[in-house]
């Protein structure tokens, strides 16, 4: 298993004395979170943390991608030197996907590094981008372009903070959580489209099954390849080459992360059949119920544009534009893609 430790449960970010145990020897953390994540959960949090006998600096990220900007960082670096953490102190990242990407960034660069607590407050957060110590901010050129591998030391994934999603951002989370039951886990893709409806109105008991099943599949793929080097991370890419693509295109915060993940895992499905041997009959059946999952329709998309923003793509070597494919359902392959097919997709399903 991978080294941080997981907390998984509802009512979890209140319990800071057992995830904050050995993480701050000078009894120092920064706070991080944003305006919307504070006012429901912050000072129940910061009170906690307290409880545990540390001693708080508070510091609010700008709202959604904002944070992830040179300028958010470098704001979140000066207070936290302005209040006197040392390489003895840690950070507690509490909100989404770019609050825990910005702020776990920050921590990877502070004095050259320093410990961090993961407590994403999204079902997207919860199942990716609040596991696995990939931190980073954006650069005009696309998302996530900037950043660093530090792990985090403890990742708080409390269900309860769930139930106030909105559903657009219930829809995101579980797309991430389809991706894992397509490239690792047929069960839980079966299991998932047989209970979508209880999912996506938020029911306890299937949410609290695909988180923990998330959680599980992205620490053991992180503990194999912690660094992207070996090969089985890249595999949690299913569906963003086009994904990220798309969401560079679009215009940041166009669409939500998982909705765009949705978007490209349809190309790939496509792409799939041509290039990896999957099935015409599964991609068609699994393209099928990813179409009927509530995500906006981009408009007007120009396909050249985004096979540009997907030739950019960090898994891409040579020159060539590497995508996460699928053999069958639960088992996945990397394999490079001629851009003929890949704008062939997008003109089907953009225009």
């Amino acid at each position: 298993m991978s080294d941080e430790k997981l907390f998984v449960g509802a009512g979890v970010r209140l319990k800071a004395r057992a995830w904050t145990r050995g993480l701050s020897r000078g009894k120092n953390v920064a706070l991080v979170s944003e305006p919307g994540v504070w006012r429901r959960y912050g000072p129940g949090v910061e009170k906690a943390l307290k409880g545990a006998g540390l001693r708080v600096a508070r510091h609010l990220l700008p709202t959604g991608e904002a944070a992830k900007s040179w300028d958010a960082v470098d704001e979140l670096l000066c207070v936290m030197l302005e209040s006197g953490l040392g390489r003895d102190s840690a950070l507690v990242a509490l909100g989404g996907g770019a609050v825990t990407d910005a702020a776990g960034f920050a921590a990877s660069i502070y004095l050259r590094g320093i410990p961090w607590v993961s407590v994403p407050t999204t079902l997207l957060g919860q199942l990716d981008s609040g596991l696995g110590g990939k931190t980073g901010i954006n650069l005009a050129g696309g998302k996530n372009l900037a950043g660093a591998f530090h792990r985090p030391a403890a990742v708080v994934c409390d269900t309860e903070v769930l139930k106030t999603l909105p559903p657009r951002e219930r829809v995101s989370g579980l797309g991430e959580a389809l991706k894992y039951g397509l490239v690792f886990d047929a069960a839980l893709w079966d299991m998932m489209t047989r209970r979508w409806d209880a999912l996506a109105a938020g029911e306890a008991r299937p949410t609290d099954e695909v988180v923990r099943r998330g959680a599980s599949w992205k620490r053991r793929i992180v503990a194999l390849d912690p660094l992207e080097m070996k090969g089985p991370r890249e595999l949690l890419n299913f569906g963003h080459t086009l994904g990220h693509a798309l969401e560079s295109v679009a215009g940041l915060g166009v669409l939500r992360h998982g909705e765009a993940v949705i978007w490209g895992m349809r190309a790939a499905l496509r792409l799939s059949v041509k290039n990896a041997g999957l099935s015409a009959a599964a991609a068609l059946e699994a393209d099928r119920f990813l179409a009927s999952v509530p995500v906006p329709t981009p408009r007007r998309l120009d396909p050249k544009r985004l096979l540009a923003a997907a030739r950019r793509d960090k898994k891409n070597r040579g020159g060539a534009v590497r995508f996460v494919l699928l053999r069958e359902i639960g088992k996945a392959v990397v394999v490079c893609v001629p851009e003929g097919e890949i704008l062939a997709a997008a003109r089907e399903l953009f225009l």
